[in-house]
């Protein structure tokens, strides 16, 4: 899975970012409740997410255990934080 972010304008405004070797995000994302904007998150499929989603998934990455905050799931949080002050999109490409 590659991440990366958009302006309002569907420019890219950062680099492609990837899931790290143990595909900690993607696990988190399979793994979190139905209904809940990381489980829409896409393995093998394309997911965009515009300011409104942005704000809840920030919220759900921030309700995870600490010990599942891996250094990759703290840096798409900071990606989404970014993508939504911004007023942006987070686009994830799946495989």
């Amino acid at each position: 899975m590659y991440i990366f972010l958009e302006n309002q304008q569907h420019e890219r405004i950062s680099e492609k970012v990837g899931d790290d070797a143990a595909e900690s995000f993607t696990s988190a994302c399979q793994a979190a409740p139905e209904g809940s904007i990381m489980r829409g998150v896409q393995r093998y499929g394309d997911t965009m997410l515009n300011k409104l989603q942005l704000e809840r998934f920030v919220r759900e990455l921030h309700q995870l255990p600490e010990e599942q905050k891996t250094e990759a799931i703290r840096h798409v949080t900071e990606m989404a934080q970014q993508a939504a002050a911004c007023g942006g999109y987070m686009y994830f490409s799946g495989d």
